[in-house]
């Protein structure tokens, strides 16, 4: 069964929509073909597969996952939609339709498989100087035209959005969920906590910076304060060259934005002791061994 083209496109709510892009039957089966075989080389010597958290890139032999969000929905309904019912991309006005991506897929048993290209501007060859040959001359493209991608951005299948590149993958989907900083609120929340001492909320609030603030969520959704004691984290820190001041069986909230940054990188992880050297380090990545 043909599979047919589709591009996911922003509309004017910022809503991730798709539309049929309508082939002729030759091209429609070059275009398998090249899907085909992206797909291939995409999963080619790959052999595990690991929870992505927005803080690290993958090893060649692996895919990097996420659960769908409910945007990305779009994918799957679309290839197990009838084809006919799904609108058709306005090819007079290619450029304005906002396409971020151009995907198919298929159906086996009630399991959807959906490949996935981005689509960036430089691939809209119209916006260019483009030239086409005919017969022995070349002429000008001035018909609407563009580009398939050299290779996927991601694979959907098994509930799970499979990829290889976070930066190809934001540009399609919104990962706001993973890479967000906690607001105003949340850090008013995460102050609160039975475990933390932060004398003055407001002040707190106002220090924290992007940054850190993207810390104060990672924390707050990982769950640390909840899963150790003040004491046991502060004999932690302590291996590692960061003292931390608990009283009265709380966590001291430095006043200091360096110091704040500090502890809430503890608390995320991303500060450990070298095993050899004994030197104590910052990383950005959580990856699980």
């Amino acid at each position: 069964m043909p599979q047919n083209l589709f591009a996911a496109c922003r509309d004017n709510n910022g809503q991730l929509i798709a539309k049929r892009v309508r082939l002729d039957s030759t091209v429609q089966q070059q275009v398998e073909t090249i899907f085909r075989d992206q797909e291939a080389s995409f999963r080619a010597g790959v052999t595990s597969e690991v929870a992505f958290d927005g803080a690290w890139n993958p090893d060649e032999d692996e895919f990097l996952t996420i659960d769908i969000p409910v945007e990305a929905a779009v994918f799957a309904n679309t290839i197990n939609a009838n084809a006919v019912a799904i609108p058709d991309i306005n090819t007079a006005a290619f450029a304005g339709e906002g396409i971020k991506a151009l995907f198919t897929g298929s159906t086996a048993n009630g399991v959807s498989k959906v490949v996935v290209q981005r689509f960036t501007s430089q691939q809209m060859l119209e916006r260019k100087f483009a030239l086409l040959q005919h017969g022995n001359a070349f002429r000008r493209l001035s018909d609407p035209a563009f580009s398939l991608d050299t290779s996927l951005t991601c694979i959907i299948e098994g509930g799970k959005i499979k990829f290889k590149s976070q930066f190809k993958l934001r540009s399609i989907i919104n990962m706001f969920d993973i890479y967000r900083a906690a607001t105003d609120q949340e850090v008013q929340t995460f102050a609160g906590h039975a475990s933390l001492e932060v004398a003055d909320v407001s002040a707190f609030v106002d220090v924290t910076n992007q940054a850190t603030r993207k810390l104060i969520h990672a924390v707050a959704k990982n769950g640390t304060l909840d899963t150790y004691t003040p004491a046991a984290i502060q004999a932690a820190a302590q291996a590692t060259g960061l003292g931390i001041d608990v009283q009265n069986g709380k966590i001291v909230m430095p006043a200091d934005h360096g110091e704040i940054k500090a502890l809430l990188q503890f608390l995320n992880e991303s500060r450990y002791t070298g095993p050899l050297s004994g030197q104590p380090f910052v990383t950005n990545s959580q990856r699980p061994v």
